[in-house]
Parts: C-alpha cells; sequence; structure tokens
C-alpha cells in the first residue's frame, strides 16, 4: 500500500469530503479520486459507497482508518525521530568518566546539554581509568573520560587536562600553614588513598617509588569518603587537586613541594565518524569547557 494513498484515505474519511481533503493536502480533487481508486484496486474492497451525491465509509473502510491513522501516527513520529537524531537533537549517548572529573568538571556540563536535548536519551557512568578505555574498545562506551589509555588498545585519545596530586587534610591539621607538603611531612600519618586500580592510587606509588614509604595507608573506594573520613580524624588523604574538593573552614588541599606526579586526563573514542550527532555535540561541549 502507497503511504500517500492512506494519508489521503485517512484525510478523506476524517473531514467527510474528498473536496476538503483535497484542499487539506494540496492536492487537485482528480488526484484525490485517482488515489482512492488505486487503493481500493489495490486491497480488492470498497472502501467508500455511493449513495447518490454522498459518500459513506464502509466496514472494511472505517477499520482500515483506524489502522491507517495509528500507522500515519507512527510514520510521522519515525521520521521525526530520524530528523531529530540527524540534527543531534534526538539519539542515545552512553559514556563514562572517572571521578572526581565527573562530578567536579562535568556535572554542570552534562546538565546544561540535557536541558537543550531533552530527548536525547543520555547515561553517564563513573568508573576508572582502565576501565572505562577497556569498555570504549569493547563498543560498550561511545567515549570515555579518563587517563592516556594503553597504545595496544588502538583508541584516539585528545587530552582536556593534566592534573596535579595534593594532601587534603583539616582546616586545624598541624601541617595546614604549610604552602606546600613534603613527603617527610607525612612521616607516621595515616594515609587514606583509593584502591590500586584508581589512577590517582597508580600515580602516587610511582611518584614515591623513589622516596620511600614513611607512613601507613587506609585504602578507600571514594573521593566523598575520603572527605568525610577527614573531617572526623586527622588523617591526611592523597587527591588530586580540585577547589571543589575543599571544604570553607573545614577542609583544605595542599600540594607537594618535592614531587610533581601530573596525569594527563582527557577524552577517549574509538572513531568519530561511527558516532552520532549528539556524541559529537556532547563531546565538543566537554572540550569547550576545559578550553
Amino acid at each position: 500500500m502507497d503511504l500517500r494513498a492512506l494519508k489521503t484515505f485517512e484525510a478523506c474519511v476524517r473531514l467527510g469530503h474528498f473536496q476538503k481533503a483535497a484542499e487539506e493536502l494540496q492536492y487537485a480533487p482528480s488526484t484525490v479520486t485517482l488515489q482512492i481508486q488505486r487503493l481500493e484496486a489495490d486491497l480488492g474492497v470498497s472502501l467508500f459507497v455511493r449513495d447518490g451525491k454522498r459518500v459513506i465509509v464502509s466496514e472494511a473502510g472505517r477499520w482500515l482508518h483506524r489502522e491507517a491513522s495509528v500507522l500515519l501516527k507512527t510514520v510521522g513520529s519515525m521520521r521525526q525521530t530520524v530528523s531529530d537524531i540527524a540534527a543531534g537533537d534526538g539519539g542515545n549517548i552512553h559514556f563514562a568518566a572517572i571521578e572526581p572529573i565527573a562530578s567536579q568538571r562535568l556535572a554542570t556540563v552534562v546538565a546544561d546539554f540535557c536541558a537543550t536535548r531533552p530527548k536525547v536519551q543520555l547515561t553517564m557512568e563513573v568508573s576508572g581509568s582502565r576501565s572505562i578505555a577497556e569498555r570504549v574498545r569493547a563498543g560498550e562506551l561511545d567515549f570515555g573520560i579518563c587517563s592516556t589509555p594503553l597504545a595496544a588498545f588502538m583508541l584516539e585519545f585528545e587530552p582536556l587536562i593534566e592534573e596535579k596530586l595534593g594532601v587534603m587534610m583539616r582546616a586545624d591539621h598541624p601541617l595546614v600553614h604549610q604552602n606546600d607538603i613534603s613527603v617527610s611531612d607525612l612521616a607516621g600519618l595515616t594515609v587514606l588513598v583509593k584502591e590500586p586500580t584508581c589512577i590517582y592510587r597508580e600515580l602516587w606509588e610511582k611518584a614515591l617509588s623513589h622516596t620511600g614509604n614513611p607512613f601507613s595507608y587506609l585504602e578507600v573506594g571514594s573521593f566523598f569518603v575520603i572527605q568525610q573520613m577527614i573531617k572526623e580524624a586527622s588523617s591526611v588523604g592523597i587527591v588530586p587537586i580540585y577547589e571543589g574538593l575543599e571544604t570553607e573552614g573545614s577542609l583544605v588541599i595542599r600540594p607537594f613541594a618535592d614531587m610533581n606526579p601530573l596525569v594527563s586526563l582527557g577524552i577517549v573514542y574509538k572513531d568519530k565518524e561511527f558516532l552520532g550527532k549528539a556524541t559529537n555535540l556532547l563531546m565538543d561541549a566537554i572540550k569547550s569547557r576545559f578550553k
């Protein structure tokens, strides 16, 4: 069945007159008549009963009208959805980012993006750098925000920012009056660190490889939990330097004096050509945030 003929038929029934349907569809009356005749010939039934000057919808026509109305709405929705996806106003995005960049730098960007493109179905996960790179390579994620992936993964990487590690402590900690912290200053203290698979933990241990280990570790799987534990005790934590992690009058972060541990974070993906328009627009918005 020709969708145009179905659309013409639906208009004829809805408006109750061939002439009105022709005016709405901007067809010549003869075109409307021809399309209805072809539709009836295709189906092998009469959709209208002619009674003098009146044209009455047959039983088969009434059933077809109900089904055609649903079908045409579905087709219209399909056309709109495809158009939205092509314009970046629809589609699906699935990405992941490490903490604390996810909450400290990306939350506002993602919220603004969703507000301007409410039809886009977006899923944002928080995970570790290695896991993100592996899932991007496997096609489970469209892109990720993480550290430089292994060369063997053969992924594209666009650097966004270099992050430094620092020492988080309470505002009343004895070391708080120092502008920077030496590793030796941490001797005898319990140091809160992330789990071994965290890129910041790897960076910390690499930086310490030539300085020794004068303190004990306590592994904590969340920067938020590290914050709360430091608030309640005299421990210190190894965290990336973010103003958003500090709490006025409560927590501060000091840089290191005798080492400069840096890690490059960026966007990782397989091939932009295979990513949707909305995904590329979100990636552009994230890159603009870091300029």
